[in-house]
């Protein structure tokens, strides 16, 4: 029985994705030594106050000044596996490919964003059906030896996983000796493989400074209440001063002896996991860069509970849980012991949905709900608080560190809500949204930007590189769908893309006129395009006197932007049909936007007595995401083809920026104001569209939308290093423009008949 606790199932040796020809189709029916799987997914990602540090600083400007600004990623990841298996026993293989892309990013894409095709799977495999006879319940208890490149999830993947929600994967390379399968009542699984290190662009190669190795025991029939598993892990990791990961300098040696335990009790369930480290590790002294490096004693502690129960008479199988989890962090830098657990290669999604906690240095409680409102939809929500274990070690994920400990313990808190839809037998959706506020420690690094550039303070041995941001809450959300070119695992009995097409073919009359009372789901794509108008000037903001030389007064002239680019996104509505052939609705839809962005620069001479300056300024709009929740209300032309009018309120997310700097002409530069708007406003929009009922249950749409988002309005002070000179820079840009999208609905009939 598989574990009830929240992400916490490993996923199989062979991929979730992948099927079996000879099941999958009938025409193929006899060919089931052959495994095939062919998947893409494509994501929407938007961040804003994005905790997680950027390093890179060779861009203009430097991605350390542009962490102001949210990003909206698009990612873009197609995985491909062939396998054969029984046909040629004992010898098996399987080889995989995947492809992960990143689009539209302002900031360096990461290893776990972008790896252009690449192998994550390619192993031989000897397979010995019945090596070790079979179980009580007539199944086989085999031996399997592999070795070449793989991919594998352990236990409750917290310390080895796939990290299949990043767009990348963790994979190795060595060997891999297991006696049983899941079938059996127990299991041996051995190990012994490197790390892979993943180059974006080039042809990934094993970490060869690395080994990790251990063995996972899974013991089914120990009890009908549970699943018991106990397992060690190690690494060894021979420092590496030339790595530009500063993880990889150190030397490392890792034992993480462990134990989990997990079952069902009736309506109860519960999932516990263990884990004690010890060993050797390589750390650098505060305050003494690299020159101090000593070697340490590992001496660290993990372990996290989860309980939950399901309402099974309710309709919706709701499940409430709640679960705690701690990973113990270094209490000194200045002893000669360390305590911060080494979370190897873990799948960080259960601790936090913005992905910034991982197992060390963290005491996290959480409660979360489950429920599964239709067949096709399920629904989770969680609330958790987060605190340090120790607050003289570093919080790794956001790159703040105070080893004097005096900054506090309180990270924060987090509110996620996550919705998946089954929109057919090959394409899944998935919307989420994530919340951060940060606790006081985040606070504490987070002084007033301008405290920060005029007035920097400097803490030694403390570090950040997140520039403020820790003080303001992060917002992530993300748009997903997904399409498996085999199905979902059932048969199919025709061609795919014959029933795609038979969408579109015309019905018998009795059959293809919908009710127009109905429920429905879809995905829409498109273009967005817009002119904001931008001004940014200069004037006084306070009684005094400015001192400012008067060529700071010179107004930077209007500037119209120009914005066009991809939208794409989902969205659900109702529709409620009258006697007459008046249809009436409510719809609402959220879009990722991809290239809706424009810069301007300008530099315009002033004079002043005796005095040349040159102004220079540099603006940008930016529209980030858009959504809608409109009224519709259309006539049939024909039982088939809805024409609408359509209306009601618009949201997006915006970002406009003016950097505006005066430079005296043979002498000192005078630095003015900065002024950033980022947020998400609130408008009205309108437009008008047609519906085709292609059958009962499908339609196609074409709609033209307008959208007002109002005037993102920001002021900044002008600073000099000298101090403020009573002048501000004032930057105000109208958000307005226009949307034509084509879209797919799926719906579900709610009339009475």
């Amino acid at each position: 029985m598989p574990t009830r606790g929240y992400r916490l199932e490993p996923q199989p040796d062979i991929p979730p994705y992948v099927r079996n020809l000879g099941k999958t189709y009938k025409q193929f029916e006899g060919i089931d030594w052959l495994n095939v799987g062919l998947d893409s997914r494509t994501r929407f990602e938007y961040r804003k106050n994005d905790y997680r540090p950027w390093t890179d600083t060779s861009t203009n400007p430097a991605s350390s000044k542009r962490r102001y600004f949210p990003n909206s990623l698009w990612l873009l990841r197609t995985r491909a596996y062939i396998g054969v298996k029984d046909i040629l026993d004992p010898f098996r293989f399987v080889v995989e490919f995947q492809d992960s892309r990143a689009f539209n990013s302002i900031y360096e894409l990461q290893g776990q964003e972008i790896n252009e095709t690449d192998l994550i799977s390619g192993y031989g495999e000897l397979y010995f059906k019945d090596a070790f006879g079979g179980d009580d319940r007539g199944n086989d208890r085999p031996l399997s030896v592999r070795a070449g490149r793989f991919h594998l999830e352990l236990v409750d993947r917290r310390l080895i996983a796939e990290n299949e929600f990043r767009n990348t994967t963790n994979t190795f390379d060595g060997l891999r000796i297991k006696i049983g399968k899941r079938d059996n009542d127990w299991d041996l699984d051995n190990f012994a493989m490197r790390p892979v290190v993943r180059l974006p662009y080039e042809f990934d190669r094993p970490d060869w400074q690395n080994w990790v190795y251990g063995s996972v025991l899974s013991v089914r029939r120990w009890s009908e209440f549970a699943t018991i598993q106990p397992y060690f892990i190690g690494r060894k990791q021979y420092g590496d001063p030339s790595s530009a990961s500063a993880a990889s300098r150190v030397s490392r040696e890792t034992y993480s002896p462990g134990l989990r335990l997990y079952g069902v009790l009736g309506n109860f369930d519960y999932d516990v996991d263990v884990t004690k480290q010890f060993g050797q590790i390589g750390e650098y002294q505060p305050f003494g860069g690299t020159s101090l490096l000593k070697s340490v004693r590992l001496d660290a502690i993990a372990y996290a509970f989860e309980a939950g129960y399901t309402y099974v008479d309710h309709p919706w199988k709701p499940r409430i849980s709640v679960n705690y989890a701690y990973g113990s962090g270094d209490k000194s830098p200045y002893d000669n012991a360390n305590q911060t657990l080494d979370i190897l290669y873990g799948f960080n999604q259960p601790f936090s949905r913005n992905d910034y906690f991982a197992w060390n240095n963290v005491k996290a409680p959480k409660i979360r709900l489950e429920f599964t409102p239709t067949k096709n939809l399920q629904i989770d929500t969680a609330f958790g608080g987060f605190w340090l274990a120790s607050t003289a070690a570093a919080w790794d994920r956001a790159n703040l560190y105070a080893p004097l400990g005096n900054r506090g313990g309180y990270l924060g808190s987090e509110v996620d809500v996550r919705v998946r839809y089954k929109l057919s037998q090959y394409i899944n959706l998935t919307a989420s949204y994530a919340r951060f506020w940060p606790g006081s420690f985040p606070s504490s690094f987070g002084p007033p930007v301008v405290a920060q550039t005029y007035f920097p303070q400097s803490f030694r041995g403390q570090t950040t590189t997140t520039n403020g941001l820790t003080a303001q809450p992060t917002d992530f959300f993300y748009l997903e769908a997904t399409a498996n070119a085999f199905g979902d695992g059932q048969p199919i009995t025709s061609n795919p893309a014959q029933d795609v097409a038979g969408i579109f073919r015309a019905e018998p009359s009795s059959l293809a006129t919908p009710t127009w009372r109905d429920f429905y789901v879809g995905l829409n794509g498109g273009g967005a395009w817009s002119s904001p108008r931008s001004t940014v000037s200069v004037g006084p903001i306070s009684r005094a006197q400015p001192s400012l030389p008067v060529a700071a007064t010179s107004n930077m002239l209007p500037t119209n932007f120009e914005l066009s680019g991809f939208l794409g996104g989902g969205q659900i509505g109702w529709n409620r049909k009258f006697k007459t052939n008046v249809v009436a609705g409510l719809e609402t839809d959220l879009h990722g936007v991809s290239g809706n962005t424009d810069r301007k620069d300008q530099a315009t001479k002033a004079w002043s007595i005796g005095n040349t300056f040159v102004n220079y300024g540099v603006r940008s709009a930016t529209l980030n995401f858009l959504g809608t929740a409109r009224g519709r209300l259309g006539y049939l032309a024909t039982p088939s083809v809805l024409l609408y009018g359509t209306g009601g309120l618009a949201y997006g997310g915006v970002t406009s920026n003016a950097a505006l700097f005066t430079y005296r002409v043979g002498g000192f530069t005078i630095t003015q104001g900065n002024p950033l708007n980022q947020e998400t406003r609130i408008g009205w929009t309108a437009g008008g569209g047609l519906e085709w009922a292609l059958s009962p249950n499908w339609s196609a749409k074409a709609e033209y939308l307008h959208y007002d988002l109002g005037t993102a309005t920001a002021m900044a002070p002008v600073f000099h290093p000298s101090g403020f000179y009573g002048y501000g820079v004032l930057s105000q840009t109208k958000f307005d423009g226009n949307v034509v999208h084509a879209g797919v609905n799926r719906h579900f009939d709610m009339s009475s008949k």
